[in-house]
């Protein structure tokens, strides 16, 4: 059985990401960009947002552990900018912009299928930007994280334009659900990410869509949206989920079971989440799928390989 891994972060060497690829079997890894900015935050009505739902969060009462994520004395739009600073020092050799997915893509000598992204929360001339540059790159597709780029696949019409662009142009949108690191920790603040919000949207436009984790990714809350990644998945069958990072969850035996009787495994993607899923790499989440006793040996292979080669044409 080969394996198609459908989420690795360029944020290491690529000679790095193949070797781990090699050791874990796997044949073709997506590498998905990254286009984050904390300008959106100079904006009042994303500021206002970030403090709205922080200040009325149940969870800080529940969890007070999370309070440790914020400065003394800081407000929540300090802790977003500090965490974007921590990203940047703790990975000094990333290439995620959609030129640099590019070229490392050129370099892997065709395993590695390059995604682009695009941050929706900078607004619609920007969008149309760097939607440009993505087509003259001829990228697979665009990644997109409501958290991370402060906007609500809902209201913001700027995700319309990425929409409309995959659509017409076949491009695949990976696009972030659950939680995320540091002060999207707290379900509130993540919030846009939940899959219902995509409901709406997607009466309208119908693009391939891959919702990574599976609306699943929480460290406190694992499987917090799950429920909601079923329903959009159940209502459009050109949705698919990846399990980056939440395989610890998905493969139990009664989520197996929910999956199986809803939408069944011919949407579900593997992925790693490389290199960021501390205390794992890729070899270990392959050998949890492959070591699954809740799936059937079919599912298996859906998962590691066949829905990935379907949709990326390999």
């Amino acid at each position: 059985m080969g394996v198609v891994d459908f989420h690795i972060h360029p944020v290491i060497r690529v000679s790095s990401i193949l070797a781990e690829m090699d050791r874990a079997g796997v044949e073709y890894g997506v590498l998905l960009g990254l286009d984050l900015s904390t300008d959106p935050l100079k904006r009042r009505s994303v500021r206002e947002k970030l403090r709205k739902r922080f200040y009325s969060s149940s969870w800080l009462a529940y969890r007070p552990e999370l309070w440790r994520i914020f400065p003394t004395g800081g407000s929540v739009e300090d802790a977003v900018r500090r965490f974007f600073e921590m990203l940047r020092e703790s990975y000094p050799e990333a290439k995620v912009s959609n030129r640099e997915v590019a070229e490392l893509a050129e370099l892997s000598g065709g395993r590695l299928v390059a995604f682009g992204s695009v941050n929706v929360g900078m607004g619609s001339r920007y969008v149309r930007e760097k939607l440009r540059e993505i087509d003259e790159l001829n990228l697979k597709g665009i990644k997109v994280l409501p958290t991370l780029q402060f906007f609500n696949p809902a209201r913001d019409k700027a995700f319309k334009l990425v929409l409309e662009y995959c659509e017409k142009n076949r491009r695949m949108l990976v696009y972030h659900t659950g939680c995320d690191p540091g002060p999207f920790e707290i379900p509130d603040l993540a919030e846009d990410a939940n899959p219902r919000h995509l409901m709406e949207v997607l009466e309208e436009y119908t693009p391939t869509v891959v919702l990574t984790h599976m609306g699943s990714y929480s460290a406190i809350a694992p499987g917090i949206w799950f429920y909601e990644a079923l329903d959009v998945m159940r209502k459009f069958d050109f949705v698919y989920a990846d399990i980056a990072a939440v395989t610890g969850f998905i493969l139990k035996r009664k989520v197996v079971s929910e999956i199986r009787n809803t939408v069944g495994f011919d949407r579900v993607l593997f992925g790693s989440d490389y290199p960021v899923l501390v205390g794992s790499n890729i070899a270990r989440e392959v050998l949890a799928v492959r070591e699954a006793p809740s799936l059937t040996p079919a599912e298996k292979e859906m998962i590691l390989e066949l829905n990935a080669r379907k949709l990326l044409g390999l």
